[in-house]
């Protein structure tokens, strides 16, 4: 079995579509990363299609596609995020893990970024002579703030570090997977609360 058919048979283009922060809603249909889409264009089940711009291909595909990586880096991507190793009695099977909550921490922030970072796209003015909208900069709040904490994680001192590790762990990181689930992330999905506009 080789590496690619291995990233395939641990998850499907659904999952991982699901994992690194798109919408796909009940029908299978989620907006395509791979252009400027306002509608949910592309359908997701074992392999990906496209009925706008035409991206088609596997969850492996997929992964290359949204992280620019090559098609073997994306495969070991999806082994080491997926996959433990090889059972003893079938060699070729791959045991799905459990994940640790740093990397779980990791994966729900990433996920975030990118959804946050598609928000601010989309909302970003495009008459410089209006004032800026609400909605975007709630976005670029929401993604900055997301972005540091992502960056404390990974790189902070080690005491900020577990501080930031315990309040995620201490239900807020369940609250952010649960924003994840929405069409659009609001405000109080990451901070709690609606700003106060007084």
């Amino acid at each position: 079995m080789t590496i690619y058919e291995k990233a395939k048979d641990l998850v499907t283009a659904r999952e991982a579509a699901e994992n690194y922060g798109l919408t796909v809603n009940r029908n299978g249909m989620a907006r395509c990363p791979f252009h400027d889409d306002h509608h949910p264009s592309m359908k997701l089940d074992e392999r990906f299609h496209c009925f706008a711009c035409g991206a088609d291909g596997d969850v492996i595909d997929l992964v290359a596609g949204l992280f620019d990586l090559s098609p073997y880096e994306a495969a070991e991507m999806l082994i080491k995020e997926y996959g433990t190793g090889q059972e003893e009695d079938h060699p070729a099977a791959w045991i799905p893990r459990q994940k640790s909550p740093e990397r779980r921490c990791h994966d729900v922030l990433l996920a975030l970024e990118t959804r946050l970072h598609r928000q601010k796209r989309e909302t970003m003015p495009t008459d410089p002579d209006k004032p800026i909208p609400i909605e975007y900069a709630r976005n670029c709040q929401m993604y900055d703030f997301i972005v540091c904490l992502a960056d404390l994680l990974s790189s902070g001192p080690e005491f900020m570090r577990r501080d930031a590790m315990d309040r995620l762990m201490d239900g807020v990181l369940g609250l952010y997977e649960e924003a994840l689930q929405k069409e659009v992330i609001t405000y109080a999905d990451i901070f709690g609360e609606s700003p106060d506009l007084a």
